[in-house]
């Protein structure tokens, strides 16, 4: 990854970090809920009973799209007597900034500022998988660093390659595995964690017992 101002933009995180601490307080950067309980981990991949698989593919395909945009989805199947597997994958979305607190992609404290000061996208892939008398839930977001052509604040005046979803195209039509233009950054088990309780929840409240 090429830069030009890695230091400059060093201070600007720091700033940041001390200007958001100052006002949120340490909250904003621990690991407990807004009420202040400790938040448990919730294990991944998730066992979840085993209701109508039809609601549990459409809860969870709901909590994902309050995130990303469904790129591909295959429901679970009855085939030769076999339930097969469900999975659901997103396309990449670009990462929300501490401007856009409206948007859920971006987890609270690094996750929030490295999105504002990088152009970071991720996006998910989820399987559901039949086990008898449970399905497991596993979710997977994967995090991208946008690699730029240039360094960014150089004076070159050429046409200069995105790789970002701002272009004016069909998203259908890009393949999902497409990673051209941006470096793996691994995991992102932060959001992953909020995906995971929040399907947890709504199989909870409205597959369970009436």
């Amino acid at each position: 990854m090429r830069r030009s101002s890695a230091h400059y933009q060093l201070l600007i995180l720091i700033l940041l970090a001390l200007v958001t601490g100052s006002v949120c307080g340490c909250r904003m950067f621990s690991t407990t809920s807004y009420s202040g309980s400790p938040q448990v981990e919730v294990p991944n991949p998730l066992t979840v009973p085993a209701y109508d698989r039809t609601l549990v593919m459409d809860q969870v395909s709901d909590e994902l799209d309050d995130y990303f945009r469904i790129y591909k989805e295959e429901q679970i199947r009855i085939v030769d007597n076999v339930m097969t597997e469900g999975w659901i994958e997103t396309h990449p979305q670009i990462g929300g900034t501490i401007f856009e607190p409206w948007r859920k992609d971006s987890t609270r404290g690094f996750e929030r500022l490295h999105s504002t000061l990088q152009t970071v996208r991720r996006f998910a892939k989820v399987r559901v998988i039949p086990t008898g008398n449970s399905y497991l839930v596993d979710v997977k977001v994967y995090k991208e660093l946008e690699d730029k052509q240039f360094p960014q604040y150089s004076t070159f005046s050429g046409r200069q390659l995105r790789h970002d979803n701002s272009l004016d195209i069909d998203r259908n039509e890009i393949d999902i595995v497409e990673t051209e233009g941006w470096i793996p950054l691994g995991r992102d088990f932060s959001l992953e964690q909020r995906i995971l309780r929040n399907i947890q929840s709504r199989i909870s409240e409205n597959c369970g017992p009436q």
